[in-house]
């Protein structure tokens, strides 16, 4: 129970990301990624297998983040068009 405690908004996050799997919400996944994009961009370092620095390799840095940046969009853009307008975008 201890462990519920510590870093509460993690948890609430990890049970919201549970249920939106559940419920087949993919546009919260969507905006997680795009999330991860921002906080890299904020501390300069991205993660993709292993943590990569801006300052160490910029162009590998930014590919990672602008990929997790479109991964995000597209998840939250297909979602929503098949939610909103039953096109799928696929």
């Amino acid at each position: 129970m201890q462990y519920l405690k510590s870093h509460p908004f993690s948890w609430i996050i990890f049970l919201c990301l549970l249920l939106a799997t559940w419920f087949q919400i993919y546009a919260i996944w969507g905006l997680l990624f795009m999330w991860w994009a921002v906080s890299s961009f904020m501390t300069g370092q991205a993660f993709l297998i292993e943590t990569i620095d801006s300052r160490d390799n910029p162009p590998l840095f930014y590919a990672i983040t602008i990929m997790w940046f479109a991964f995000g969009l597209l998840y939250v853009v297909q979602d929503l068009a098949w939610r909103l307008f039953g096109i799928y975008i696929g």
